[in-house]
């Protein structure tokens, strides 16, 4: 590789620069979750409506991080990085400018296309451009800069949303971003000359509006009822999906590997993944809801409460990381998938009444549910695909990972707007008791779905058993 990174300062600075692009993907995904109380209120949104603050974000992630990992692996790395870095800090800066709802959610989307931009190249620096001794220590400080952003963000939203206002969790963002821009540019190789690709433009734009109509059926519906613009989104979906996976099955070379789904091992440790990643991201959206409105806690006093769960990952993750690898991944799986089952379980009784101990003890739980389950799980999708399909398998956890956040925050608002019958009811308007017949409710579905996670992932033995 001509363009080997061999300088040791350079490969320091490469090192930062990768983490700070994981670091930022992984803080905005939840740093909005604490604030989303004031966000609401700001603009008299209901919990259907905010919901959308943080599916969004994920959703252009999960619709674009396939596109650009194509563009950067055919040579256009650094562009897409330091174009991801800018867009992101504009996105950013236009959320904390934002005069309604509708600028905000359009602002969200900008930062979730540069945060796309991001996430589908920081794991490819450290292939490209580190020599092989060096690559695994690249690739691990990535993931934990993804780790330590979206354990901490709850924490930061909450004190930066009460010590100043909610627009400052964006405008945090502005500096960071064009900093990085300028030493992605400054140390990140050159890009070479582009590959002659026939890049899927076709699925790409039929697998992202598959999933923009999806998403919004599957929140839309439950909270506002059926009308002509849910139901022609849910008509949508199926038709276009339909024509995606037609069209998909004929490419050579697709931007979706569906033949992967042929493999059984590898959709239910698939759809284990997705249950289990869906059910935590939906806990962050609803958990501040109901130290809010339930408990009384203010925003920032909920941001620290929410730092529970985030030490708790933090400690594990790493530790059972290196037991994954030398004791393989069913356990572990198994564990995590019990453990956020247990935790909806325990999160079905919380109330003002229960005090904060029982809330303490349910964000350990939590927070143990990503750190024994964020490497053992994930892991499953690469390890149940034959060798040669493993590069698309890997490719596929990085979408999974942004569509089940996105799903998980439609489905819990969903869950929610069925179980308290508050649909279009303003967040600041939401009366305790019905609240928590929603989230009491939400849990309650929670906790079923996590089970099957429970079985899906016992289902699949490790192959040295078998």
């Amino acid at each position: 590789m001509t363009n080997m990174v061999t300088d040791r300062k350079d490969q320091l600075v490469l090192y930062v620069v990768m983490a700070m692009a994981f670091f930022l993907d992984g803080l905005d995904g939840t740093i909005v979750t604490v604030a989303l109380p004031e966000i609401g209120k700001s603009f008299a949104m209901s919990t259907s409506d905010s919901s959308w603050v943080v599916t969004v974000y994920f959703m252009m992630m999960a619709g674009l991080i396939l596109v650009f990992g194509k563009i950067a692996d055919k040579g256009a790395i650094k562009k897409v990085l330091v174009g991801g870095f800018i867009i992101f800090a504009l996105g950013s800066l236009l959320c904390a400018l934002s005069y309604n709802s509708t600028f905000l959610l359009i602002s969200r989307a900008i930062q979730g296309i540069g945060s796309a931009m991001l996430a589908s190249t920081g794991i490819m620096l450290a292939v490209k451009f580190f020599p092989p001794k060096m690559m695994i220590f690249a690739m691990t400080l990535s993931v934990l800069g993804s780790s330590v952003g979206a354990a901490f963000g709850p924490t930061l939203g909450g004190i930066l949303t009460n010590a100043l206002s909610w627009h400052w969790i964006f405008i945090i963002n502005v500096p960071i971003g064009v900093i990085c821009a300028v030493f992605a540019h400054r140390y990140v190789p050159s890009d070479d000359k582009m590959d002659d690709m026939r890049f899927d433009y076709l699925g790409s734009l039929l697998l992202f509006l598959s999933l923009i109509c999806g998403l919004y059926a599957v929140e839309s519906i439950p909270s506002h009822g059926i009308g002509v613009t849910n139901i022609s989104a849910l008509v949508a979906f199926v038709i276009i999906f339909a024509i995606f996976v037609t069209y998909d099955l004929k490419k050579e070379d697709p931007v979706l590997d569906l033949r992967l789904f042929k493999i059984s091992r590898f959709d239910r440790a698939i759809l284990a993944f997705m249950i289990l990643n869906a059910s935590y991201m939906g806990c962050l959206y609803l958990i501040p809801f109901m130290l809010s409105i339930e408990m009384g806690y203010d925003t920032m006093e909920c941001g620290l409460i929410m730092l529970t769960q985030a030490l708790v990952t933090l400690v594990l993750c790493l530790p059972v990381a290196k037991a994954c690898s030398s004791r393989g991944t069913r356990t572990f799986a198994i564990i995590g998938c019990s453990l956020m089952m247990l935790t909806c379980i325990i999160f079905t009784f919380l109330d003002s009444s229960t005090g904060l101990i029982s809330l303490i003890f349910g964000l350990i739980l939590l927070g143990s549910v990503w750190g024994f389950s964020g490497s053992s799980v994930g892991t499953r999708l690469v390890e149940n695909v034959p060798s040669e399909k493993k590069g698309s398998a890997s490719s596929l956890l990085s979408f999974f990972v942004y569509f089940g956040s996105a799903l998980g925050t439609a489905m819990f608002s969903a869950f929610f707007n069925i179980g308290s019958n508050s649909s279009g009811i303003s967040i600041s308007d939401l009366p305790s008791d019905i609240f928590m017949e929603g989230f009491r409710f939400t849990m309650i579905v929670a906790s079923i779905l996590a089970f099957c996670a429970v079985l899906l992932s016992a289902s699949i033995r490790s192959r040295t058993n078998e």
